[in-house]
């Protein structure tokens, strides 16, 4: 499948985006989208709104704008999203390095955007695939959401911190940097599992203080939870991972990647270490 992802100018084209948006996240309130006129005043004054086309039309969409200025200027990446019958075959991951270019040749070095820390794929993606980390934690950050992906869970979030030019996101887009299943991390690295579980319902908080890496551990699908094990499940991994991740980074910790356990399970990875030690990809596995 050819993918071509570039600019989006034209109002049909800006219209299109956020009906994909829309499917991309099964909203059935469009103030939880955005408006076509938006994404053109955008366009207009320093934004940057990109399609990708697959199979003659577009199936993704991301947009965002720049913040700051000088050394301090960003590129904030607001919504980032792929329709059903395209996820995971590399469309969002094409959006994303043609943005990185489209940044990169701004002069700008960081990109930043949140994201829900209890979807696995998605800081399987953000994290283990791009190469962003997070820092900081926002407890139900956009209210009370009703599309299908948020609905119930409350909308807490954590902030991607996508260091453009970094050694950690060149080798992370490259393929060449990927962290060790958790048993390796837990026998050779001493991680400590600050969040265990030994089935979707039945998170369970650890003390993890001293371990130079921890995991917190991440139900496979929340979603899932949701429909096969009721709402007040998925509220439990929700208030679990918060408690878990919240406290990690207080203590200076970094999450900096994704992985699994033997037995399918999924994990943050998170690490005690200095910013520019991470930026640098000097990780406990490759140092």
């Amino acid at each position: 499948m050819e993918v071509v992802v570039r600019r989006l100018v034209d109002p049909v084209e800006l219209e299109e985006a956020v009906e994909v948006h829309a499917r991309a996240w099964g909203s059935r309130d469009y103030r939880e989208v955005v408006a076509p006129h938006i994404l053109r005043a955008l366009v207009d004054n320093g934004g940057l709104v990109l399609g990708a086309f697959a199979d003659g039309r577009m199936v993704g969409a991301s947009y965002g704008w720049y913040v700051g200025c000088g050394e301090s200027r960003y590129f904030y990446s607001h919504a980032t999203g792929v329709e059903e019958g395209y996820k995971y075959r590399g469309i969002g991951f094409a959006l994303k390095a043609r943005q990185r270019e489209e940044v990169l040749s701004e002069g700008v070095r960081l990109a930043k955007w949140t994201f829900d820390p209890l979807q696995s794929l998605n800081t399987r993606f953000n994290l283990a695939k791009l190469g962003a980390i997070y820092r900081v934690y926002k407890v139900n950050y956009y209210g009370e959401m009703t599309d299908e992906i948020n609905r119930g869970l409350g909308s807490d979030r954590v902030v991607a911190e996508w260091w453009l030019d970094s050694r950690l996101v060149r080798m992370k887009l490259e393929g060449r940097l990927r962290p060790p299943p958790a048993e390796e991390l837990k026998r050779v690295y001493g991680a400590v599992e600050a969040l265990a579980h030994s089935g979707d319902s039945t998170p369970q908080p650890r003390e993890a203080a001293g371990a130079r890496v921890a995991l917190v551990a991440l139900p496979r699908s929340i979603t899932r939870v949701r429909e096969e094990l009721g709402v007040e499940a998925a509220r439990r991994w929700r208030e679990a991972t918060r408690r878990a991740i919240t406290s990690l980074l207080s203590a200076g910790y970094v999450a900096v990647d994704h992985t699994f356990d033997s037995q399918g399970r999924s994990f943050v990875v998170l690490v005690k270490a200095s910013l520019q030690d991470v930026l640098d990809a000097r990780l406990p596995w490759t140092v």
